[in-house]
């Protein structure tokens, strides 16, 4: 196993243990008990599609990190198969024949047709990963959320609204994000290195590192660059409004508010 792949595998695990959030009760009791046909964008390792699953709905989820779909199988207790074609199939098995996970790019592919929800949960409008328009893409995503879903179907989101004052890289602080050791033996850390942010823009340019050292050998880092754009509450409104959803519900929102949450439907 390569060092990429040693590196994903250990986020993937580690990332699995100890990220908690809260959502997953307060998506099911919005998504309700009638079984519908759900789509998840950026999956994972199906923290939220497993779940509803075994509520009884029709889930549907993709993601771009094949690393986060393979941990899907042992946690619906789902047999996997690899097919020959650009995606990880998790078929229907054992106890979830209405589970389905493949890997898909948001972007650049097809998020399908006909479904009675859509859930962009655990923030996947800031996380977005593109080199083009960063806003430009998380309007994409409302945009598609609208396509693949029936008239009169809902969309779940949720998203970091904050404004933070500006600030530089000339007092670079770092923060472990989480570490641990994975099943195999690998432990490593994950650190957020503080960038540039502009209040005006809403831009955050950073830096994430992993130090990452494999049983029985010498430790490697790898680094990547991190841009983020944290849209406005009414930016996102915009969106939805002009994609023909209409809100039924959403958190207070005041100006300090950190984080919005929203149910719309699709006009």
């Amino acid at each position: 196993m390569n060092q990429n792949d040693l590196m994903q595998y250990w986020y993937a695990y580690i990332y699995d243990r100890q990220v908690v959030q809260d959502d997953v009760q307060h998506i099911i009791s919005m998504v309700g008990d009638s079984p519908l046909k759900i789509l998840e964008v950026a999956c994972g390792s199906g923290r939220i599609s497993i779940p509803l699953a075994k509520k009884g709905h029709l889930v549907t989820g993709f993601d771009v990190d094949e690393a986060a779909l393979a941990r899907i199988p042992n946690k619906a207790r789902l047999r996997a198969r690899f097919v020959e074609t650009n995606f990880l199939e998790h078929k229907k098995a054992d106890g979830l024949p209405n589970l389905n996970c493949f890997r898909a790019d948001a972007i650049s592919d097809d998020w399908g047709s006909g479904f009675d929800v859509v859930i962009l949960s655990g923030n996947v409008l800031v996380n977005i990963i593109t080199d083009g328009d960063y806003k430009q893409a998380q309007e994409l995503f409302i945009q598609k959320a609208a396509s693949c879903v029936k008239q009169g179907g809902y969309l779940y989101l949720d998203f970091t609204c904050a404004n933070w004052p500006d600030f530089t890289c000339d007092k670079v602080e770092e923060r472990v994000i989480f570490e641990g050791t994975d099943d195999r033996g690998t432990y490593g850390k994950f650190v957020a290195v503080s960038g540039d942010y502009s209040s005006e823009t809403r831009i955050d340019k950073s830096t994430r590192r992993y130090e990452i050292t494999p049983k029985g050998r010498e430790m490697f880092t790898a680094t990547k660059e991190v841009v983020k754009h944290f849209p406005t509450h009414q930016q996102v409104v915009s969106w939805l409004e002009k994609y023909g959803w209409e809100i039924e519900w959403h958190n207070p929102i005041e100006k300090e508010t950190f984080h919005a949450i929203i149910w719309a439907k699709k006009k």
